[in-house]
């Protein structure tokens, strides 16, 4: 597949979620997710690696989301989709001309 997808390979519904920060009263802040918008995307998967974090391993999987542009998507948003949440790590539009979006994204849990 090309970087440029055609329209009808987003087929896969997100909702896209904006991060709301609230003061703790300690100094801190709470973070929780509110949605902005349901998007028609491509959702496919983009890898997955093992680390040993603590004397544990941890795998994290990465997925690579394409979506319609859109204005105001930001580094610290997240897709919801199929129930996962997937944490923007990079946005590109690939040819610069408002067209798409594609968004590298790593699973959270």
């Amino acid at each position: 597949m090309s970087v440029f997808p055609r329209i009808g390979v987003l087929r896969h519904r997100v909702t896209l979620e904006a991060p709301i920060d609230a003061p703790d009263g300690a100094g801190g802040f709470l973070r929780s997710f509110a949605p902005l918008a349901d998007l028609w995307a491509r959702v496919a998967p983009g890898g997955a690696r093992e680390d040993f974090v603590e004397q544990r391993t941890e795998q994290a999987t990465s997925h690579v989301v394409t979506i319609r542009w859109r204005d105001k998507v930001a580094k610290d948003m997240r897709f919801v989709f199929r129930g996962r949440k997937l944490r923007i790590q990079s946005i590109v539009d690939p040819d610069e001309r408002r067209r798409f979006l594609i968004c590298q994204c790593e699973e959270i849990s």
